[in-house]
């Protein structure tokens, strides 16, 4: 039964992706360009019911490999996220990080897949980094590809992080940041002023 709600969950969602009229604002290089060099993407967390037919969509050819806690719910978003082909390294800030970060690491590997993450995720605070996207990045030598979308109509929840939920046949201008490096030797302010660059250019509020 679980099985079939994410499956019955990927299919709406599915529709409701091809039912927007799309435009594309693709700063960052990576949409229909299947041989773009490995990214991690990062987006906000109440993004995240788009993003997966967006990857599936602009982004062929390529695999994704993103963070769900070990939670109840996480399992369902993992078995969401496996309907659209993304693989899932289990484990958040809270539980089991350090573990996901290594299988991010190693399979950081594959340069025909990226790494995906909420850096305010998840449970918050909303619109905040998380040390673990900018270490990863620093880790990993990938650049940092910040995404979001802007919808002229869509509902949301009354959770930590407003979740948005999409309206079929919305205007949607999906975005695409130009590539944030973290060197290697980065110091502790350089880190802070990045951190604050990729919360900069996600945005917040705004439709």
């Amino acid at each position: 039964m679980k099985r079939f709600l994410a499956w019955l969950s990927a299919f709406i969602l599915r529709l409701i992706g091809y039912s927007l009229r799309m435009t594309l604002e693709d700063n960052g290089g990576i949409l229909n360009q299947p041989n773009h060099p490995p990214v991690i993407i990062a987006f906000w967390h109440n993004r995240t019911a788009l993003m997966a037919t967006f990857y599936e969509r602009y982004c062929r050819d390529r695999t994704a490999l993103t963070f769900i806690s070990r939670s109840r719910d996480g399992q369902y978003m993992t078995d969401v996220a496996a309907a659209f082909g993304i693989k899932a390294a289990r484990g958040s800030s809270s539980r089991y990080g350090t573990a996901a970060a290594l299988t991010a690491i190693r399979a950081a590997s594959d340069e025909r897949l990226d790494l995906v993450i909420t850096p305010d995720g998840p449970r918050g605070p909303r619109y905040q980094i998380q040390p673990g996207l900018i270490r990863l990045a620093k880790r990993t030598g990938r650049p940092i590809v910040a995404v979001t979308y802007r919808l002229s109509w869509r509902a949301e929840l009354k959770s930590w992080d407003r979740f948005h939920v999409p309206l079929p046949f919305a205007k949607c201008c999906l975005i695409t940041q130009t590539p944030i490096r973290v060197p290697a030797d980065a110091t502790e302010v350089e880190l802070a002023e990045i951190a604050a660059r990729i919360r900069q250019v996600l945005g917040g509020d705004e439709r």
